[in-house]
């Protein structure tokens, strides 16, 4: 005897198993709970940028702004005053030369030696050549000043002749300062006798 299900019966078996499978099959398929329904994206790093190099113009006024500054800030140089220039001394003029009434050239021998002695000659005399020589070499021995004596030179003998007269040559005239005669030798005289007469004139 076989069992035979009513047609009602077996459409709702149907219906349940056909609602399962479709509920099974969304179970599988389905992501876990916890993630998102979208699918994930890839993210791209972003790529960082150089930095971009400053220009050079502004680079320059940047550098010159603190010369500019400092420029502006500095105190003017003060103008520096020239020096003077030393004054030149000014030499005073030299006095008068006081002869006293003597020779000139007599004069300003006193002028540098206490004792001078005066060698009379005459040119063209050969004696009075030797004796002027040895005036001059006692004048040297004793440390004392000479003058050599022209008596045919006016110039220089006036002087003397309108003090003592005649001038006689050869001779000698021992002079001290100022202007006094100390000793008068007439005639030739060795060196050694003017060297004396000049060293007296000195003590």
């Amino acid at each position: 005897m076989s069992l035979r299900l009513p047609t009602r019966t077996l459409v709702p078996v149907l219906v349940l198993a056909v609602l399962g499978g479709i509920v099974a099959t969304f179970m599988v398929a389905r992501p876990p709970s916890g993630g998102s329904s979208t699918p994930p994206s890839l993210v791209r790093p972003k790529l960082a940028k150089p930095p971009a190099a400053p220009a050079p113009a502004r680079a320059n006024a940047k550098a010159k702004a603190p010369t500019a500054r400092k420029a502006a800030t500095k105190p003017a140089a003060k103008p520096t005053a020239k020096p003077r220039p030393a004054p030149v001394p000014v030499k005073p003029a030299p006095k008068p030369l006081d002869t006293h009434g003597l020779p000139r050239v007599l004069a300003v021998a006193l002028a540098d030696s206490r004792v001078v002695v005066v060698g009379l000659y005459d040119p063209d005399s050969e004696l009075d050549e030797l004796s002027l020589a040895e005036a001059r070499a006692g004048a040297k021995s004793a440390g004392v000043g000479f003058v050599p004596l022209n008596v045919l030179a006016e110039a220089q003998s006036r002087p003397l002749v309108e003090k003592l007269g005649t001038l006689e040559n050869p001779g000698i005239l021992v002079y001290r300062r100022p202007n006094t005669l100390y000793a008068r030798i007439s005639g030739f005289a060795d060196s050694e006798t003017v060297a004396q007469a000049a060293a007296n004139a000195l003590r």
